[in-house]
């Protein structure tokens, strides 16, 4: 009998002729509350749960991100090393001035001295530079220095 009373009242729901107290019955037969909190509850549970872990992968992305930043990079850094040029030095030869004759004038002439004697006259040389041992370069800077000594080591290393 439930099941041929919900027949005929599901069969006037669809022709559309249902009375609102013939509507309490069907929904009070086919436990339509019941059914439609069980759902809700479902769906609440579902969304719930996908919000969070929405919630979650945002915040991992947020605190990824943020260790990212703050972690130190790995740059070179930059090294300052003092060289010395080999070059080849020549001594200049000394050069000696002769005596001009001089001319009959009214003004005295006054006598040119020489740099150099015939004797201390000696061939140019070549200086060879000295080789030194096999040294490392010299750091100027780390990241751990003061700035003093950095501001003199640039400084010696420029007047060199």
């Amino acid at each position: 009998m439930k099941t041929d009373s919900i027949q005929r009242l599901l069969e006037r729901y669809r022709e559309g002729t249902l009375s609102d107290s013939e509507l309490a019955e069907l929904n009070r037969l086919t436990h339509r509350d019941e059914v439609m909190a069980d759902a809700e509850q479902r769906a609440s549970g579902i969304l719930r749960r996908r919000r969070s872990v929405a919630f979650t992968m945002a915040g991992l992305l947020l605190a990824g991100a943020a260790v990212w930043t703050l972690l130190p990079r790995q740059e070179q850094s930059l090294v300052a090393e003092a060289t010395t040029p080999e070059a080849v030095i020549a001594v200049p030869e000394p050069t000696v001035e002769q005596a001009v004759p001089a001319k009959p004038s009214t003004v005295t002439p006054t006598p040119v001295k020489t740099t150099a004697r015939k004797a201390d006259v000696r061939p140019a040389t070549v200086v060879q530079p000295i080789e030194k041992a096999a040294e490392e370069p010299v750091v100027v800077c780390n990241n751990q220095c003061e700035a003093d000594s950095v501001i003199s080591d640039i400084w010696k290393f420029l007047t060199v």
